[in-house]
C-alpha cells in the first residue's frame, strides 16, 4: 500500500521561489518540531516548522547583518530527498498563465491542472524548451481550449474533480476519452499526487487514449522530470 504523504508549501525568503514538498505522515512529527530544508532554486537554507495556526513556516537560518533577532532553534536536516543543490532549476511564481518567452510556429501544451503553484511550476521550468503553454484549471475549461486550439501535447493531472469547483465534474481519464472520441489524435502526459503503482501505469487502456508516460508530483523536482518526458514525446533537443 502506497504510504500518505501531506503536501507543505514553502516560500524562500531569499529569491522568491515557491515550491511544494510531499512529507510521508510518519515524519510530519518530525516536521512539526522543525527540520532545516535548502530552496530548490538558490540552495539557501530554512528553518521549516508547524507554526500556532497548523501551517508550516519557513524561517531563515542565515541572518541578515545588523538583524539582533535570535536565530531560530538548531534543527535536523530534512531527509535527502527534499534538498536541494545551489544550482537547482529556477521556479519563482510568473505573472502569466502562458509561458513569456514563445518562439514563431512554436508547438503547443495543454496543462490541465487546478493547483495554481503546480502551474506556475510547470511554466517557469518550460520557458526555454521552445514551446507555447497554455493551461486549464479544469477539463471544460481544457475541452473549449481544445476546439480554438491546434494542441500538440496534453499534459493533465488525472484526479480533476473538485467539488467546491461547479465545472470541475471530469477527471483526467475521462478528458482523454472525450478528446480521443472527438477524433483528435493528441499524445498525452498524465501527472498526479498519489504514488503511482505497477498496476495503474500497465493498465492497456492508456495506449487507447495515447499517454505517452506518468510524473508522480511527489518530490520537489518533478517540474523537471516532466520537462525531460515532454521532450522526449515532442523530440526536442
Amino acid at each position: 500500500m502506497a504510504q500518505k504523504k501531506e503536501p507543505i508549501e514553502i516560500h524562500c525568503l531569499d529569491c522568491n521561489t515557491g515550491f511544494r514538498l510531499w512529507v510521508p505522515l510518519d515524519d510530519i512529527k518530525e516536521w512539526a518540531a522543525g527540520v532545516r530544508v535548502n530552496c530548490i532554486r538558490c540552495g539557501a537554507q530554512h528553518f521549516v516548522r508547524k507554526a500556532a495556526g497548523g501551517s508550516f513556516e519557513a524561517l531563515p537560518l542565515r541572518q541578515p547583518k545588523g538583524d539582533d533577532r535570535p536565530s531560530p532553534p538548531k534543527a535536523k536536516p530534512a531527509r535527502e530527498a527534499v534538498q536541494a543543490p545551489a544550482s537547482a532549476p529556477a521556479m519563482q511564481t510568473p505573472s502569466r498563465e502562458t509561458a513569456p518567452a514563445e518562439e514563431p510556429n512554436a508547438e503547443t501544451i495543454l496543462l490541465i491542472e487546478d493547483d495554481k503553484l503546480a502551474r506556475d511550476m510547470v511554466q517557469n521550468t518550460l520557458k526555454d524548451v521552445g514551446i507555447r503553454l497554455v493551461s486549464a484549471k479544469n477539463a471544460a475549461e481544457a475541452l473549449k481550449t481544445l476546439r480554438t486550439e491546434r494542441v500538440n501535447l496534453i499534459v493533465t493531472d488525472l484526479y480533476l474533480k473538485n467539488p467546491a469547483d461547479p465545472e470541475s465534474l471530469i477527471d483526467g481519464e475521462d478528458l482523454l476519452k472525450r478528446v480521443v472520441a472527438s477524433g483528435m489524435n493528441i499524445p498525452a502526459i498524465i501527472t498526479t499526487g498519489k504514488d503511482i503503482l505497477d498496476d495503474l501505469v500497465l493498465d492497456p487502456k492508456w495506449f487507447d487514449l495515447h499517454v505517452k508516460g506518468f510524473i508522480q508530483k511527489g518530490n520537489p523536482f518533478w517540474a523537471e522530470e516532466l520537462k525531460l518526458k515532454i521532450k522526449e514525446v515532442m523530440y526536442k533537443d
